[in-house]
């Protein structure tokens, strides 16, 4: 198999809680122990032996980074940059800046499992027992489906054609995700019913549908890929969790 691009997505401001000093400074830069938190995640893909080249879109610098880029003012623009920057010509791992604890061979086991589909577009989910067994002390979100709880992971594997072929949908399920009716629009209002119902009658929903429905939202095959790596979805974007992780990574 040949070698993966990856796009880390360093855009987001630490903001007042996480860098009450700085800001306006990149939560990617934020510290964690020895590293920055984008330190962490530029570690373990540099140590996965699918990775190629890596870009890293934001006010962000770093050891073995090849391509840092001036991010945009939204995560889909600042996808576009990353991907022109790259200009790669097969898959591309789609990678947020906040999950240090993430390792390469949950990397690894993610790329591994997604190029076996053979889809335009792979997305982790992580059961909510293999959270809570190894961090308990971090709290996810989670959705009840007839075929577990499951949270979503801060990684994706996306084909060119993907990108090509789907980018207007992209762009409108962005600009669509805090407004219920746009996105009932676009994902059909039965749909959305029974995510909101699955929470009570989790029997409603299946991983299937969701595949589906994403699918035919961006007109393209989609797959979600169970990982047992709860560290791909341990995001830190709140001073609890990186108080926790300071911990978990300082020990």
């Amino acid at each position: 198999m040949s070698k993966i691009d990856a796009i880390v997505l360093a855009g987001a401001p630490a903001g007042k809680e996480l860098s009450p000093s700085n800001a306006d400074m990149s939560r990617a830069m934020v510290e964690i122990g020895s590293k920055t938190m984008l330190g962490w995640v530029v570690d373990a893909l540099k140590a996965s032996p699918s990775i190629g080249r890596i870009a890293a879109v934001g006010e962000v610098s770093g050891d073995g980074i090849d391509i840092v880029v001036k991010p945009a003012d939204s995560l889909v623009a600042n996808m576009k940059l990353g991907l022109d920057a790259l200009d790669s010509k097969g898959n591309v791992l789609i990678v947020s800046s906040d999950i240090p604890l993430i390792k390469p061979e949950a990397i690894e086991d993610f790329i591994g499992r997604a190029v076996e589909l053979n889809v335009d577009f792979a997305f982790p989910i992580i059961k909510k027992e293999h959270c809570l067994a190894k961090y308990p002390q971090l709290h996810r979100t989670y959705l009840k489906t007839g075929d577990g709880i499951f949270t979503g992971g801060n990684i994706m594997l996306a084909s060119q054609r993907f990108f090509e072929h789907s980018w207007g949908a992209i762009a409108r399920a962005y600009d669509a995700r805090k407004h219920v009716v746009e996105l009932a629009g676009l994902i059909g209002i039965g749909v959305l019913f029974r995510v909101i119902a699955a929470q009570i009658f989790p029997r409603m929903l299946h991983l299937s549908m969701l595949e589906r429905t994403v699918g035919r939202m961006l007109d393209a095959k989609v797959a979600a890929v169970i990982s047992e790596y709860p560290e791909i979805g341990e995001d830190v974007d709140k001073p609890s969790d990186l108080d926790i992780v300071r911990i978990i990574l300082g020990s």
